[in-house]
């Protein structure tokens, strides 16, 4: 509904609003956080909330500039849409309510509910001060969700503080519903936090009417002897779980050869000592990506194998490891990789010599390989930040394939500056 208003549009600005539109989309863009940009990086959902919070605070500033700014940056502002705490809830919930009784800002305004593309929930429910009681924060955020009819992606990163148990307090199912609002446009559906989560069999339901969903992250999903419900193998192209439960007896979904599988990637969260062995026996052939965010090395070996056996096509692969040095390398050195054109790895503890060497491996026994990039910010710094070495250079500059660092950078290019960084404070 249209906002009658009390205010009129302002004056269309001397510069065309395109222009206009083009600095305000440089000044508070983030990358890979939105639709189709988000398929690429979904698992780093979460690590994006602190640069969402800074463009946040941009877009604030933009809109109070005057009035023709704060018409033209409306829609910036509300695309993604941050619940950080009770107040947060609060604010956004009376303004759609004000849009949708016609009060809104302008008059023919729209209300904004219907440019956001993305909302992330990382409040905790149980601090009273910022929240108020719980079931009217419940309450406001079905009001809130069921009023973004577009949204395209919904996180739920709330912490496990309601109960004694992580998943103690399951997700009421006035929120469940209101999701199914954005039915026809949502895509991405994260459950990264420990708590507030559906019970199986609401979840389930929900899935069936999500027909368009294509990444789905959470903590448990139960899956009938062995296959995953047919509804939502149609569209689903990543799948992100700390639990497969594989219950005999659930109600079955039929033969998978008669299934239309979509899924192309499995982000795996859990322990190597509960790795989903089933899962990579039935689904192993349609996968092309596999991230292992793992505890527990000793057990990595036997995943690697199974890889091996019964992912034919997988192209891209990311695993973790606690460390990587020369004690590490005898170990390291029996693994047999898939063939692989991209291999992400994310490391506790790293050295120059350990990498090498790594890399000396990875060029013998993965010919297929093209890109091998370091992943974790921290290590990578390290590495930049000691001191100089010719032959390490050298060798790295031999290595067939690119090496890059955390941001996509090619990791010779960062060594190269810091090398001549190093010798000019000389």
């Amino acid at each position: 509904m249209a906002a009658k208003g009390s205010h009129q549009l302002p004056h269309p600005p001397r510069f065309p609003v395109e222009v206009w539109q083009n600095i305000f989309e440089l000044a508070t863009e983030v990358p890979y956080t939105l639709v189709p940009e988000l398929y690429e990086k979904s698992d780093r959902i979460r690590d994006q909330h602190s640069a969402l919070e800074a463009a946040l605070a941009t877009k604030r500033s933009l809109v109070l500039v005057c009035k023709q700014w704060q018409h033209m940056t409306m829609c910036y502002l509300y695309r993604i849409a941050l619940i950080r705490t009770g107040l947060n809830l609060l604010a956004l919930d009376h303004t759609l309510q004000n849009y949708s009784a016609g009060n809104g800002i302008f008059v023919g305004t729209p209300s904004p509910g219907h440019w956001t593309q993305r909302l992330d929930i990382t409040m905790d429910l149980s601090d009273e001060f910022k929240c108020g009681e719980l079931d009217r924060c419940v309450k406001r955020l079905a009001d809130v969700i069921g009023s973004l009819p577009k949204l395209e992606i919904v996180s739920f990163a709330i912490p496990a503080s309601l109960g004694l148990e992580p998943a103690a307090v399951i997700m009421p199912f006035r929120v469940l519903d209101a999701l199914r609002c954005s039915a026809n446009s949502l895509r991405i559906l994260d459950w990264s936090g420990s708590d507030f989560f559906p019970q199986i069999h609401q979840l389930e339901e929900l899935l069936r009417d999500l027909p368009y969903l294509r990444v789905l992250r959470c903590s448990n999903l139960v899956w009938a002897n062995g296959i995953i419900p047919r509804s939502i193998l149609s569209s689903l192209t990543t799948l992100a779980v700390e639990h497969l439960v594989e219950r005999v007896g659930h109600p079955g979904e039929g033969d998978l050869r008669d299934a239309c599988v979509s899924l192309k990637e499995f982000i795996y969260y859990g322990m190597f000592y509960y790795f989903p062995r089933g899962f990579f026996i039935r689904y192993g052939a349609y996968l092309t990506s596999v991230k292992l965010y793992c505890a527990g090395s000793r057990w990595f070996r036997e995943a690697l194998d199974l890889l091996n056996e019964y992912c034919p096509n997988l192209d891209r692969f990311t695993f973790c490891l606690e460390s990587l040095f020369s004690l590490d390398l005898p170990r390291v050195e029996t693994w047999s990789f898939p063939r692989l054109s991209y291999l992400e790895v994310k490391l506790g503890a790293l050295d120059f010599y350990g990498l090498f060497q790594f890399l000396a491996h990875l060029r013998n026994k993965v010919p297929t390989l093209r890109v091998f990039q370091l992943i974790c910010p921290r290590v990578v710094e390290k590495l930049l930040n000691g001191p100089p070495r010719a032959s390490a250079l050298k060798d790295l500059n031999e290595i067939p394939f690119r090496v890059e660092d955390d941001q996509g950078n090619l990791l010779l290019d960062r060594l190269l500056g810091g090398e001549n960084d190093h010798f000019g404070k000389w």
